[in-house]
């Protein structure tokens, strides 16, 4: 007779996982016997407090036994399956021995089987959103950062110099931490730095960089100690660290920014040098140590007849409290007490240190205080173990089921990342660290594990770069060099091969990341003191921020990384994969692999329509059985995103096109390109050739050196496009007011479409032209913003009319060409510029939307890093956008501007698209090292796009920095992005293999021709009939390609050189002034068309 459960499978348990209260779980036990008459079987259960119930088991008809049962109150529930043959024998089957969940084991002779667990739990109504999706730091407040007043604060403690233990100032911020221990062994003096509330206040920028949405903060309240877990006033501020006010700013500062504070709590004891307890005799009224009967605390503390008391583990400077205390509870609880004043003052939640010392009750109450004042507060415990089935004191907590905590610290969650990473050659696998995920899974609530502080490091443990890179044997070293010990070169190397798995994992698991201070910036450290360090301002090793920065931007842009439901396989003994599947044929598989010498190749399924590796870029491809290889080097990692075919994206015909401005359309007056006859007469050339597309970069206003990606509006046409000249335009303004053409309904209609942007632009134009082009910030303080009443002063009406009439023309001339094109097969593929110029209409008119200050000036403006091409990044100067507040409005502007773009265009470019997932901010006034990456909206914006438009005919330009996390965002959008020929990494000569869902680009407005690129690279010594001849088959095979789309600059029709390039990047004179030859575009017409036909393109 073979017997079989898992509790991970739904043929043998349904629902998965723990329940809430009155679910009915139903259970199977599977039984392969020749003969199965005769066979009882029965489901045991255990609560405790109940104590032991039996169920009789029914027949399914196909090899098992069933029943169905419900529990509708919260509890553990213990279950395992009895067997009875009618001969009498009796089997058993219950988990496997050391765990509580998964493969099922028979057992013979044994009464006492380990159980399989239910958590059955009530589903909390009200809970944490604000906490459950972000990622938490946490700082030990002493060794963060100072602020300006640190010594002063400092010296002020040293003037009142307190009974009992010393306390000493670290004037040298690099210092490393150390004990001042006397004779017996116990801190004689402790050592303070002077991190302060106003030194994290001020750094604030620097966390939501990373992406912080919470600061979990180490005790903050007044303590003899450094680390204060000695409270000695819970009411008060310590002193070296600042005042309330200080906190109350610091809230409200990071609530500015989208940061929350979380407090740690510490409640199962004071310290003895407190207003509570008062050993020392340092506070002015008697506190518990006194046994005065008159002393508010005189039983809130047990104090024993020979002066012995209860404290925590021992510690005699820790006194425990008594927890039935009506004073303490007062304190504790009350409407007036510790975790409502401070959640009142701008705290968001409390870390409750030592749960396993709080009684049920007491947790309870804290609880039930937090949510009165705030009902989303968070309450997370400290509990080292897996927090749904701890026992603590002989005890089984119920710490996760739904009336305590909200989670726990996930100390398992480190314990299985170290393990993994660590144990190559130790006997942790790969399977063990799935087994310790399954098992996370199985006994949390959902809703417990979408709160779990995953941690890495911690105040209480060394520090994980150390743990990472291979510790010594801590008990042998001094305690002196705890803070000391460092990595060797090489075991740094090692550290940092494997931070990077782990920070991917730490950002990819179901819960809360929670980063360390310091891990981030490549601090080392044994355990405590040495864990504890300053900070290194100024010294950081970046490539540990860098890993931390790219692998939470990768958690903001696949959202279901924080909601999705998370299953674990083990592929091998060395490579972890785990699958966050989104529903809707969207999945992300996390796949690592810890060996550090090896090269792994696994098979993973293959779960949506396309697929695409969002580390290392590879499109992924489905085998015949129905899953894709991935290759993983020592200490590699994928992260395997799959999803259908169609997303937010409407699909692009496949095709051709050309790249060119309309300033660029050959003209026979002498003039620039316009709208009209020359721009459909170049209409009537693509057509020839068989051009599906024109893109024509933008079309806004430009400035002054005639770039359209910077320029006084973002939302109006350039009427320098317009086919008139501007005296025949100002001629055309005065015959259109002449015949009463304001009142005609088309033009009515006209400004009713465009009101949103049209009146703001138009007051903007009035006002400059009045102020004879001077910038905005040069104007009279009446018009330093927008005022829909300067439409109507006399000084700007009939200016604002002119600009309203100009933008009429430009509508009509237009939309006769898009119609023009649009007959003759033709798309239109504009343009939008990623930021919108300081001195335009946008900034003037919306500066709630931008990075401004009282005065509409830039605070924050956009550029890029420092890199191989500039040591010191570029300044661009736009302002930045304020994305909080856009978000807020539900992306108001941004949806206008679309609007506005989807009616000019048919298809639309956006440009710097890694702006939408990270964009680089730098104060105004600084060069670009200076600056920073902050998250932009990610897919947020273009969700509610869709909405809006439906299918978005969106084109990426996802050049640059390539993160995992654009790469993730682009391909969750399903945007097709570019491929550059000038920036592929193979060599291209031998045909050119763009990428799934990319458009192939000969090469762009912003780079050499094809012509000039492939002569400087290979045909230095050639003659100018090879150059041409290597540009015009690369073009073919650019052709030949699978892409769906090719585009090609009009230069690279025309076998042109860098001569005729368009703009050089980081320069201003002589951009935006080629223009085409008439004769040229003709003489090209009969060649282009003969290739696309060839080519297939036609």
């Amino acid at each position: 007779m073979k017997l079989r459960h898992n509790s991970r499978l739904a043929r043998y348990r349904t629902p998965f996982g723990a329940v809430t209260a009155g679910t009915e779980v139903t259970l199977t036990l599977e039984v392969v016997k020749e003969d199965a008459a005769g066979i009882e079987c029965t489901l045991r259960t255990w609560i405790d407090g109940i104590g032991e119930q039996l169920y009789p088991m029914a027949a399914d008809g196909s090899g098992g036994y069933r029943v169905t049962v419900s529990w509708s109150d919260p509890n553990i529930v213990w279950y395992s399956f009895i067997v009875r043959t009618t001969d009498g024998f009796e089997s058993r089957v219950g988990a496997p021995e050391g765990h509580v969940g998964g493969e099922g084991v028979t057992y013979y002779d044994r009464a006492d089987v380990p159980s399989f667990q239910i958590t059955v739990y009530r589903h909390r109504a009200q809970r944490p959103t604000w906490y459950e999706r972000g990622i938490v730091y946490q700082i030990f407040p002493d060794r963060f950062a100072r602020d300006d007043d640190w010594r002063t604060r400092a010296l002020e403690r040293l003037a009142h110099p307190r009974r009992g233990c010393e306390q000493h100032i670290v004037e040298d911020w690099d210092t490393p931490p150390v004990y001042d221990r006397d004779e017996t062994g116990a801190i004689r003096s402790w050592d303070f730095y002077g991190g302060s509330l106003r030194g994290i206040e001020e750094h604030l920028p620097y966390l939501s960089e990373m992406g912080v949405t919470a600061i979990y903060l180490n005790p903050i309240f007044e303590a003899a100690s450094n680390h204060r877990y000695d409270t000695a006033d819970y009411m008060r501020i310590d002193q070296l660290l600042g005042t309330e006010e200080d906190f109350r700013s610091l809230c409200w500062h990071a609530r500015a920014l989208v940061i929350s504070i979380i407090l740690d709590g510490v409640f199962n004891h004071t310290g003895s040098d407190s207003v509570y307890f008062n050993a020392f005799g340092n506070y002015p009224e008697p506190g518990a140590w006194s046994g005065d009967e008159d002393s508010l605390w005189r039983d809130a503390f047990r104090i024993n007849d020979d002066g012995t008391y209860d404290c925590w583990w021992g510690v005699g400077n820790m006194p425990a409290v008594n927890q039935g205390s009506e004073a303490i509870r007062r304190l504790i609880l009350g409407p007036d007490g510790v975790i409502r004043h401070w959640l009142r003052a701008g705290a968001s939640g409390w870390r409750l240190d030592v749960a396993d010392e709080l009684s049920d009750e007491f947790l309870a109450g804290i609880k039930e205080a937090a949510t009165r004042e705030k009902p989303d507060a968070l309450v997370l415990g400290e509990v080292w173990e897996d927090a749904s089935n701890k026992i603590s004191y002989g005890r089984l907590r119920r710490y996760l089921l739904g009336d305590e905590l909200d989670s726990a610290m996930n100390y398992p969650f480190r314990d299985l990342v170290i393990g993994l990473l660590t144990g190559e050659g130790s006997g942790y696998t790969a399977r063990d660290a799935a087994e310790a995920i399954e098992s996370l899974v199985e006994n949390y609530p959902p809703e417990a594990l979408d709160c779990a502080l995953n941690l890495l490091g911690s105040h209480d443990r060394p520090r994980i770069i150390s743990v990472l890179g291979g510790l010594p044997d801590i008990d042998a070293l001094p305690e002196r060099e705890r803070g000391t010990w460092r990595l060797t070169d090489e075991q740094l190397g090692l550290a940092k091969g494997r931070f990077w798995l782990a920070a991917l994992m730490q950002m990819t698991f179901k819960g809360v990341p929670s980063i360390y201070y310091g891990d981030e910036a490549g601090v080392q450290g044994l355990t405590d003191p040495g864990n504890r360090a300053t900070f290194p301002w100024g010294h950081e090793d970046r490539d540990f921020f860098t890993m931390v920065r790219n692998a939470s931007a990768l958690r903001r842009a696949l959202p279901l990384l924080t909601s999705a439901p998370l299953e674990a396989e083990a592929l091998d003994d060395d490579v972890l994969s785990y699958t966050r599947d989104g529903g809707e044929g969207e999945s992300a598989t996390v796949v690592v692999n810890r060996s550090t010498t090896e090269l792994r190749t696994v098979r993973i399924p293959f779960r949506g329509e396309r697929g695409v590796d969002v580390i290392g870029g590879a499109d992924l491809v489905r085998g015949e059985d129905g899953t894709a290889e991935l290759s993983l080097w020592p200490l590699g990692s994928a992260v395997a995103y799959f999803h259908e075919a169609e997303r937010l994206q409407k699909p692009l015909e496949r095709g051709w096109g050309v790249v060119c401005h309309i300033t660029s359309v050959p003209n026979a007056d002498g003039r620039p390109g316009t709208l009209g006859a020359p721009a459909r007469a170049f209409v009537d050339h693509l057509a020839e050739m068989g051009a599906r597309y024109w893109q024509v970069l933008p079309v806004n206003p430009t400035d002054s050196f005639g770039s359209p990606y910077a320029g006084p509006s973002a939302f109006a046409g350039s009427t320098d496009l317009l086919e008139e000249t501007p005296r025949e335009l100002e001629a055309a303004y005065e015959r259109f007011k002449s015949d009463g053409g304001q009142n005609s309904a088309d033009f009515i209609a006209f400004q009713e479409r465009n009101e949103v942007w049209l009146d703001p632009y138009c007051a903007f134009m009035a006002v400059r032209d009045a102020s004879r082009g001077a910038s905005r910030h040069r104007w009279p303080r009446a018009y330093s913003r927008y005022d829909v009443r300067i439409l109507d002063d006399a000084r700007f009406i009939d200016r604002s009319r002119f600009h309203a009439f100009a933008q009429y023309r430009f509508d009509a001339e237009w939309t006769e060409l898009r119609a023009y094109a649009n007959a003759r097969g033709i798309e239109i593929v504009g343009d939008i510029p990623m930021y919108v110029s300081d001195d335009s209409a946008d900034a003037w008119s919306e500066p709630a939307m931008f990075s401004l200050s009282a005065t509409g000036r830039p605070t924050e403006i956009a550029g890029t890093p420092p890199d191989r091409f500039s040591a010191t990044g570029q300044v661009w100067g736009n302002p930045t956008y304020r994305w909080d507040r856009m978000r807020e409005d539900g992306y108001t502007w941004w949806i206008e501007r679309l609007r506005r773009s989807l009616a000019l265009y048919d298809r639309v470019r956006l440009d710097h698209f890694l702006g939408f997932q990270s964009y680089f901010s730098i104060p105004v006034g600084k060069e670009g090292s200076a600056g920073r990456w902050l998250p932009g909206p990610g897919i947020d914006l273009f969700r509610r796009a869709h909405e809006e438009f439906g299918p978005l005919p969106f084109i990426a330009e996802d050049l640059g920095y390539l993160t995992p996390a654009v790469r993730a965002l682009t391909a969750s959008c399903g945007f097709p992005g570019m491929d550059v020929l000038e920036f592929e990494d193979y060599d291209v000569r031998g045909g050119v293999k763009p990428a799934a869902d990319k458009v192939v680009y000969t090469s762009t407005h912003d780079t050499s021709t094809l012509l000039g690129w492939t002569g400087a690279r290979w045909g230095a010594d050639a003659t100018a009939e090879e150059r041409e001849g290597l540009a015009a088959s690369i073009m073919r095979s650019a052709l030949e390609s699978s892409a769906d789309l090719v585009m090609m600059p009009l230069q690279d029709v025309l076998m042109l050189g860098d001569d005729a390039r368009m703009n050089v990047p980081g320069t201003t004179e002589g951009n935006w002034s080629w223009q085409a030859d008439e004769a040229d575009v003709a003489a090209a017409v009969a060649r282009i068309r003969s290739l696309v036909e060839e080519t297939g393109r036609l």
